[in-house]
């Protein structure tokens, strides 16, 4: 089975997945297991989305993978 492997889709597949309990980068890696696609391809994909790239690293903070930056209080 052929995947196509852009970004908005694999953004809408993952976010699916996505709640409490799953955060983004589990979401991602099942993704590309599921599918048969290495995550050093998604990884790539990745880098690549703003958006992708974002919820990623916000989700890294929360689980403290990455040091926190600094937010305006909004």
């Amino acid at each position: 089975m052929q995947v196509e492997l852009t970004a908005e889709s694999i953004l809408r597949e993952v976010s699916k997945y996505v709640n409490d309990e799953v955060s983004y980068i589990d979401a991602l890696v099942h993704y590309a297991e599921t599918h048969g696609v290495e995550i050093e391809v998604i990884g790539d994909i990745v880098r690549r989305s703003q958006i992708m790239k974002a919820k990623v690293h916000e989700d890294a903070e929360k689980l403290n993978l990455v040091e926190k930056t600094k937010r305006l209080p909004f």
